[in-house]
């Protein structure tokens, strides 16, 4: 009767061992290396839920980021990788359930009629200027010409008093003015 006790004495030490050493390795671990084990089998779990590459790769990186962020706790795991797997799950489930009920309301309502901007290559040349002026001067042309924004509009999107908004707009137009004289001549 001693042996089997002193058997199942032994057996309960090593298993507290193991684990004791499981637990050491992953707090030994670093986040990057980690990362770098297991990203791969990630992405595969993510590309198989999501269907597209791109949005796999957006909530592997969500799920790494959740394991980074708690990395003291979640490296205590047994299996860390189990945790990461879990919150990969449930955000793929999340974005599934989001695009869902977006797709319901879109059926509803009709899709919205895109009306975007001329950023035809004939207008290159303009947006190439208007990107080298001064941030502040940058938004205004941007929101009066593309966002078809009224100054008061304008003034609460930059977070400046009217006033503000018109000066940006006058010295943004002023600047342009002579790098685009040819352009203008030529679209009259």
């Amino acid at each position: 009767m001693r042996s089997l006790e002193r058997v199942s004495h032994v057996s309960s030490i090593t298993s507290r061992t193991d684990t004791r050493i499981a637990r050491t390795i992953a707090r030994v671990t670093p986040f990057e290396t980690f990362y770098r084990d297991q990203y791969r089998s990630m992405l595969g779990i993510a590309i198989a839920l999501a269907g597209d590459t791109g949005t796999a790769e957006d909530l592997v990186q969500e799920a790494f980021i959740s394991a980074h962020r708690r990395w003291d706790r979640v490296s205590q795991y047994d299996i860390p990788q189990a945790w990461v797997r879990r919150v990969l799950i449930n955000r793929a489930t999340s974005l599934r359930r989001r695009l869902s009920v977006e797709g319901r309301a879109i059926g509803r309502v009709g899709e919205p009629e895109p009306s975007p901007p001329d950023l035809s290559p004939e207008t290159a040349d303009v947006w190439r200027e208007v990107r080298k002026l001064p941030r502040r001067q940058q938004q205004a042309i941007v929101l009066h010409y593309v966002g078809q924004l009224s100054t008061i509009e304008m003034a609460d999107a930059m977070g400046c008093s009217r006033g503000a908004v018109k000066s940006h707009l006058h010295r943004a137009r002023e600047a342009l003015r002579g790098p685009l004289a040819d352009w203008n001549e030529e679209n009259r």
